[in-house]
């Protein structure tokens, strides 16, 4: 039945960005959309996303072709060239393959045919194994390790860039729910100064009140109708502000399904900056900065060692003639600083990538427990807000009473209003400001995707 539904809000989604085409450009297109099909639908259409994944399929393939490091490599060239004495064609051949001992084998077979019908041959097979600079599998495997390591970050990357966008549907959405629910607010607030209005102009006709108590009330319907087009410019800007983010078509209205409530959260400091150290995109980036620095720093160590190696080679040039040669090769250099700035630098590099994991890990300490703390004050401030706004309710039905009675102004009513008005008001900042201290503490702590079950590729 989930699989239905959602086949179906798929075809409604394709319908609605395929209508824009076919109706004038002032026509209204509802959407209904709840929160996780809004994020469902910035995964599927967000651009930016999208260019992400194109990206990804080089850096797989990057991968793949570092880690075919020790696969053996075959080229052939074949050849002609003529002179005044003779036409020369031919073929040479070789292949190569590196092992993991940082040793090369090489077959490399050449035949030539001339214009004459001399016919020549040779086989060379030769290996070559370094003894001190660039041996043994510590320094061999260093780029493949480093590519790997690379790929870890950019799946790291890219998790971080999924979470920003869900992040930023998040808020989007929830801030049109508020303009949503500030417009209802407006709107209510407006019904009720115009039904003072009435009442007292009633009154007026009574004679139980003063005609000027009818100004008063009249500059309160005058407000109400401009916080009302505010609060409905407030809510186009924001249903702008979530199309743009899920890709959608100008003339689309998003209708949000979800209301706001509060879930409270009893999340532990301790709990929380566990979970973020294990799964915090960056955090876990820089331990694999830390990683691919102390990699460069062995290669760069391993780099200033003299050139030794061991070499040997096997050949047949000349029909049942075989030649053997073992060579033992030795450089020593002398007055080459480069290296040992490249070792300075790695060790740099190194030191730097080591503080700055150790300066992260201070920065989500503080924003953990600065989150926990806001989310708890947050919890409290709803409270008070909805006592607040409960108040002002009771109170504003008392002025009306009083006002009723002759024993209030107009004027007194209408700061009531107002009261109400921002007691409400502030009840839905309240709550927003919370659920916004929630997703922003599920976002330190790395549980964004967790939260809403977005499953990424794992890490290596």
């Amino acid at each position: 039945m989930r699989i239905l539904l959602h086949h179906l809000f798929c075809i409604r989604v394709l319908v609605i960005l395929a209508v824009p085409a076919q109706v004038a450009a002032d026509q209204v297109v509802p959407l209904d959309l709840t929160l996780q099909k809004a994020i469902d639908l910035a995964l599927e259409q967000n651009r930016p996303l999208l260019n992400r994944r194109l990206d990804r399929e080089v850096q797989k393939f990057s991968l793949e072709v570092v880690e075919d490091r020790w696969t053996p490599r075959a080229t052939i060239r074949p050849f002609a060239s003529k002179d005044r004495q003779d036409r020369q064609t031919g073929i040479s051949s070789q292949v190569s393959m590196r092992a993991p001992t940082g040793a090369e084998l090489a077959l490399r077979w050449d035949e030539r045919l001339s214009g004459k019908l001399q016919d020549t041959r040779s086989q060379v097979l030769s290996l070559s194994q370094p003894l001190l600079k660039g041996a043994w599998p510590h320094i061999e495997t260093a780029p493949i390790r480093q590519a790997r390591l690379g790929e870890k970050l950019n799946i790291l990357s890219f998790r971080q860039t999924v979470e920003n966008l869900v992040v930023a549907v998040i808020g989007a959405y929830r801030t049109l729910i508020g303009a949503v629910r500030q417009v209802e607010i407006a709107d209510t607030s407006l019904q009720r100064a115009r039904a003072q209005l009435q009442a007292t102009e009633a009154l007026i006709r009574a004679g139980r009140v003063a005609q000027r108590e009818a100004v008063r009330a009249e500059v309160t319907v005058a407000a109400r109708e401009l916080a009302l087009t505010r609060a409905q410019n407030n809510l186009d800007s924001a249903n702008f502000r979530l199309l743009d983010i899920l890709e959608l078509d100008s003339t689309v209205r998003i209708h949000p399904l979800e209301v706001l409530k509060i879930e409270p959260d009893r999340t532990t400091f301790a709990a929380a900056f566990a979970t973020a150290l294990r799964k915090r995109a960056d955090y876990l980036q820089t331990g694999v900065l830390v990683d691919i620095a102390r990699i460069n720093l062995s290669v760069a160590r391993n780099n200033l060692l003299p050139e030794l190696s061991l070499g040997l080679q096997l050949s047949d040039n000349d029909p049942g003639r075989k030649d053997a040669q073992v060579r033992l090769d030795l450089a020593i250099p002398f007055n080459d600083r480069f290296r040992d700035v490249e070792r300075l630098r790695a060790r740099n590099a190194l030191r730097q990538a080591e503080r700055t994991r150790v300066e992260l890990r201070e920065s989500i300490n503080v924003a953990v427990r600065q989150a926990v703390n806001d989310a708890d004050v947050g919890l409290r401030l709803t409270e008070l807000a909805r006592e607040t706004r409960e108040l002002a309710q009771q109170n504003l039905g008392i002025e009306r009473d009083k006002f009723g009675n002759g024993l209030s102004s107009s004027f007194d009513v209408a700061a009531s209003e107002d009261e109400l008005l921002r007691a409400e008001q502030d009840e839905v900042n309240a709550i927003i400001g919370y659920l916004d201290v929630l997703t922003r503490l599920d976002y330190i702590s790395g549980e964004t995707l967790d939260s809403w079950g977005i499953q990424l590729e794992p890490l290596p």
